[in-house]
């Protein structure tokens, strides 16, 4: 048993024959296996990395017991283009190395909606948003949601992921300001858009998920210049509540 789970892991990180021609052979100009391991070993790290994204924005909106400053509306449509993601690449089989950041990020982005809703006194907004969430993933996972809905919705994702950043971008340049917005989180997604870029191109050649990263990752970069453009202005608002 022990062997076997050896041997699945080693088979994750080094597809085919990878570990024999990087680690046995030595083989180091091998014409894929540097690239594929490179990117599974990249994947991973923004898995790993992923399940702590917005754990800063959820502790900081906490604090605050506030999510001023954060749109709703983009956090929502985030939502469902994570969701999105990991259910069309669950079901088309891809490898978790190249998915399992949209399946973390989705979660986070849930307390997030959740915390928005609660501290803004809509209680019952709240159950409803996670009775939806609860069907659509049994749905996902049961295959009751056919995979031309999944397909179309991570075609969707594109025009989605675009709508989202915008309404972000545009509270963020109204109130000359990123409010609760957290540093940390948004330059992670950023970083991790950017890397997901290069390991959708190596593991999955998945031309919509190319497209669908590609772009998140340009607007994610304008989200994160806004902190450096606004940052004056949020540190004269953080002053006065602190006063």
């Amino acid at each position: 048993m022990a062997k076997e789970l050896f041997h699945n892991a080693v088979q994750t990180l080094f597809p085919g024959n990878c570990f024999e021609e990087l680690l046995i052979n030595f083989n180091f100009f091998h014409p894929t296996c540097p690239k594929a391991v490179l990117s599974r070993g990249l994947g991973f790290a923004i898995t790993l990395g992923s399940i702590l994204l917005f754990v800063p924005q959820i502790l900081k909106i906490h604090a605050a017991k506030s999510a001023q400053g954060i749109s709703a509306s983009s956090q929502i449509l985030a939502l469902i283009g994570a969701i999105g993601t990991a259910s069309y690449s669950y079901r088309s089989g891809f490898v978790f190395s190249g998915w399992g950041d949209s399946f973390f990020v989705a979660v986070q982005l849930v307390i997030i909606i959740l915390q928005i809703f609660l501290f803004s006194g809509q209680t019952l907004l709240s159950v409803g948003f996670l009775g939806a969430v609860s069907a659509v993933t049994y749905g996902v996972v049961s295959q009751m949601i056919p995979m031309h809905v999944l397909t179309w919705v991570q075609a969707a994702g594109i025009p989605i992921v675009v709508t989202s950043k915008l309404l972000q971008i545009f509270q963020n340049y109204r109130a000359q300001s990123t409010g609760q917005l957290s540093l940390i989180s948004v330059f992670l997604q950023f970083a991790g858009t950017v890397a997901r870029v290069f390991t959708s191109v190596q593991d999955t050649g998945d031309s919509l998920l190319i497209v669908s990263y590609s772009t998140a990752a340009v607007l994610n970069g304008l989200i994160f210049a806004q902190f450096f453009m606004y940052w004056n202005k949020t540190e004269a608002d953080a002053r006065k509540k602190r006063n």
